[in-house]
């Protein structure tokens, strides 16, 4: 079994009460039907109570969401993603490049340094050059 750190577990809190959260918004109400005060139950078989469904309130459950998203991802995005990172045997610190010939000679060297330059430095998710960007409008 594993054991989760606190930055995870506070992620799996925090999704859990997202989705407590936006179900609580929508839970519909029961609502039993009373007899006026005085009066008898009625004779032979009692009635049922009735359930009606209240309005969805979508703004707050979409409002909820949003925010308890952001907190979610938080720590996920924060997490490193690259054990060996800042040592000497982080296998992303070799890169590959390659000088393409062209007939004009304008052409840079193509490399994965880039790339891979956030996660060997010990980045996480919110570093990553398209997939930072993604995330960082999902944190809020």
């Amino acid at each position: 079994m594993k054991i989760l750190s606190r930055a995870g577990g506070r992620a799996v809190a925090a999704a859990g009460a997202a989705v407590l959260g936006a179900l609580a918004v929508q839970t519909p109400a029961v609502a039993a039907e009373a007899l006026p005060v005085g009066s008898a139950a009625p004779t032979g078989a009692t009635r049922a109570p009735e359930a009606a469904l209240q309005p969805l309130d979508t703004k707050a459950a979409l409002g909820t969401l949003t925010k308890t998203t952001g907190t979610a991802l938080r720590p996920v995005t924060d997490l490193r993603l690259d054990p060996w990172a800042n040592s000497g045997a982080d296998p992303l610190t070799n890169g590959v490049a390659v000088q393409p010939k062209t007939p004009n000679g304008a052409t840079g060297a193509l490399s994965t340094l880039p790339l891979t330059a956030p996660l060997s430095g010990g980045g996480g998710l919110k570093d990553l050059p398209v997939l930072g960007q993604v995330f960082g409008l999902l944190r809020g």
